[in-house]
């Protein structure tokens, strides 16, 4: 079960809900995130026919199913009796594929600390494992998305930060994450010509080039640029990173490095994108 680390949600908001049971007036769900009251699996969420849909709604039926999962908001809760009042037509479908989203990361959490509980020598149970390594990794990222992505990208330098974990059970989960985790990422494309006919011109060139290899600082695999020789006057420029705004940045600051190289070094300059 994906867990949180309290077992209410607050008001406000999204989380996901299996459709337990439909009434006439309510439809009643297993919020999939969240424990509730000790005696319950799952929270439970209930959301009255006004909430369903803004339009009218003559059978319930037509716009929800039991067993299906649904991102909704909540709007009240009372931890005391496991009340949960949540709404489906306050979701926007913006809000509902970034929840899912979400979700997709919370699950893939969740399995990389339930195989580490499964391996031989590792003495943790699931409940262990998430207060020793999970929620300390939560903590310092925004979403699961990040700690994810962190873990694949940095796992080593977080495992520093468990000093009660043995180092041959952090060895293990890196080498899980290692295994389990791939960060997609988007590439941009292009070709640089660079002319330059003064003595020194080939210095020139290979000046400027070094400063546009280090318009990244830091470099990683998924967020790196790379550049390449394709025979003269001609380079090969590469932009990876895990998202397409961050590339185009990364693609402007380094025309904007040729282009005052250029101009400084009386070299022709040309970009052509793939």
């Amino acid at each position: 079960m994906v867990r949180s680390k309290t077992p209410f949600p607050k008001e406000g908001e999204f989380v996901n809900g299996r459709v337990k049971l439909i009434e006439q007036q309510y439809v009643y769900l297993d919020l999939l995130e969240y424990g509730g009251l000790p005696s319950e699996e799952n929270a439970r969420g209930m959301i009255h026919i006004s909430e369903i849909s803004s339009r009218w709604i003559k059978n319930i039926r037509k716009f929800v199913r039991v067993g299906q999962i649904v991102v909704v908001r909540v709007l009240r809760v009372d931890p005391s009796k496991g009340h949960i009042d949540c709404s489906l037509r306050r979701v926007n479908s913006a809000q509902r594929a970034k929840k899912k989203k979400e979700f997709k990361y919370k699950v893939k959490f969740d399995n990389l600390l339930q195989i580490l509980t499964e391996l031989d020598g590792v003495n943790l149970n699931l409940d262990e494992a998430y207060e020793k390594i999970g929620w300390p990794v939560l903590d310092q990222y925004y979403d699961f998305q990040e700690a994810v992505e962190a873990l694949k990208e940095n796992g080593e330098d977080l495992m520093k930060d468990l000093p009660d974990v043995p180092e041959s059970t952090k060895n293990a989960f890196l080498k899980i994450v290692d295994e389990n985790v791939e960060i997609s990422t988007v590439n941009i494309i292009g070709k640089i010509k660079l002319m330059n006919t003064d003595g020194d011109g080939i210095d020139k060139i290979k000046s400027t080039l070094l400063e546009v290899k280090n318009v990244i600082e830091n470099p990683k695999e998924t967020r790196k640029l790379n550049l390449s020789y394709t025979g003269a006057p001609f380079y090969r420029l590469e932009i990876i990173s895990k998202d397409y705004l961050d590339a185009e940045n990364i693609l402007s600051d380094a025309i904007e490095i040729l282009e005052d190289a250029a101009k400084n070094t009386n070299t022709s300059f040309e970009f052509f994108r793939d």
